[in-house]
């Protein structure tokens, strides 16, 4: 072997110990993408009709960035309001944040307020941290604590599972209520 080539073949590996001494660390695994929103906007108001012209949901949001590829709206301050088949305000449910998935389901989260609109509603104000909404079977769900009030009836549990059309909400665990007689 030649003197020159030892050199060369030292500085080759060389070369290779400052490329991998050198190389930036990642914590994103190589397959993982880094999406930008599609589009963003700020006091977004949208609502939907049905067949028959009548509304059946609403969004406002003060911020949201939508992502075509995930099919997912994630928002600041979203208020969703929900509609009886012949188009009178039923719910309107708000959170400080919230992600909605194209005509799937919602996520509310942190400070969430469902408020029953129909002057016989059942229920008047639903509070919790975590809210979940399948707009597919009309369901509300969640798995944190929970408040129910109406003028006569107060009652916490942990859990919720609710018929969204029906207006009727179970809580699952740990239930207490009160309730007073006008």
């Amino acid at each position: 072997m030649s003197r020159q080539t030892i050199v060369f073949g030292a500085l080759f590996v060389l070369a290779l110990i400052c490329w991998q001494w050198f190389k930036p660390l990642s914590d994103q695994p190589a397959n993982q993408q880094d999406y930008q929103p599609d589009f963003i906007a700020k006091n977004l108001q949208s609502v939907q009709y049905n067949q028959l012209g009548l509304p059946y949901r609403g969004l406002t949001a003060d911020y949201a960035e939508h992502y075509e590829p995930l099919t997912m709206t994630l928002m600041e301050k979203p208020v969703i309001l929900l509609y009886s088949p012949d188009g009178k305000p039923q719910w309107q449910l708000s959170g400080d944040e919230g992600m909605i998935n194209t005509n799937d389901n919602a996520i509310l989260n942190g400070g969430v307020v469902g408020k029953g609109l129909q002057p016989d509603a059942v229920i008047k104000t639903l509070n919790t941290e975590y809210l979940e909404l399948d707009f597919t079977n009309n369901q509300l769900r969640s798995n944190r604590a929970v408040t129910l009030s109406s003028p006569n009836y107060q009652a916490t549990g942990l859990g919720l599972l609710g018929q969204i059309d029906q207006q009727t909400v179970e809580l699952l665990h740990d239930t207490q209520a009160t309730y007073t007689t006008p």
